[in-house]
């Protein structure tokens, strides 16, 4: 019994290890009536790219309760994460109230972690934002943990997966539906005004082109380079074509390799 236990642990541990050394991409488009990608159909965490179908749920859970983009929220800064990315820590002592516009501005165009958190806390917990996704149609996207979950143990950030091809099939979702009520409205105008990742999506296409898109980043691994990097979005052309596109890097070897997926599934 214990040499099967040895075997095991072993067997793991090679496994692993071979994981750490590899670099795995998946993506998937969807153009012009054809789609095209690049394990399109394996599991990726999401990392801060959670925080778009989490926005959805949002909307949806403002709708449904008469609550307005402008109603305020009270935050105290000591209930807060302090050793993570929140540009909010930056902006108030002790307590100021917050609205769910600006909330959602935070979580979205700065990918604040807080922000991110105190949605969670007012409006639905992960399964609950997983359940309503799932309701709208999409089985391959899990959400399970909240940001601060994921900075006390890293690893649970696989728990907050989806395929690229969910990814973009919420996105075409985003696309018919943006436009229902405000706060949808509001989100398409936040990811159109994104404030991380320039140098992903936005570089991949020509300059005249919009990109509605979040993004995401895992935590460093030793070599410097982040466990995991994304990005998902809408891009439109200057002729109105319309193309939602998602792209996920395991252990990136490079930080440009987003640019480089993204050209290769555009065909550009």
């Amino acid at each position: 019994m214990k040499k099967n236990v040895v075997i095991i642990i072993l067997a793991l541990v090679s496994i692993i290890s071979v994981d750490a050394q590899n670099e795995v991409i998946g993506g998937y488009v969807k153009k012009g009536g054809t789609d095209n990608g690049i394990n399109a159909t394996s599991r990726f965490p999401m990392y801060s790219v959670m925080k778009f179908p989490q926005a959805l749920y949002v909307a949806d859970f403002l709708i449904r309760n008469n609550i307005e983009l402008n109603t305020e929220v009270m935050v105290r800064k000591d209930k807060l994460m302090q050793d993570t990315w929140s540009p909010m820590l930056k902006t108030f002592e002790g307590q100021k109230t917050f609205t769910y516009s600006e909330l959602l501005d935070l979580s979205l165009q700065k990918s604040d972690n807080n922000a991110c958190d105190i949605l969670f806390e007012r409006c639905g917990s992960p399964g609950e934002v997983e359940k309503y996704i799932r309701n709208l149609g999409f089985k391959d996207i899990r959400i399970q943990k909240t940001e601060k979950q994921m900075h006390e143990r890293p690893s649970d950030s696989n728990k907050n997966w989806c395929t690229p091809q969910a990814i973009v099939n919420l996105l075409e979702w985003f696309i018919a539906h943006h436009n229902d009520n405000e706060p949808l409205r509001y989100i398409w105008k936040l990811m159109e005004e994104c404030q991380t990742g320039g140098d992903r999506l936005p570089t991949a296409v020509p300059s005249s082109a919009k990109v509605i898109h979040k993004t995401g980043t895992g935590c460093p691994l030793p070599s410097g380079q982040p466990s995991g990097i994304c990005d998902v979005g809408i891009i439109i052309l200057d002729n109105g074509q319309q193309f939602p596109i998602a792209v996920f890097i395991t252990n990136p070897s490079s930080q440009s390799k987003i640019v480089d997926v993204a050209k290769q599934l555009l065909e550009l």
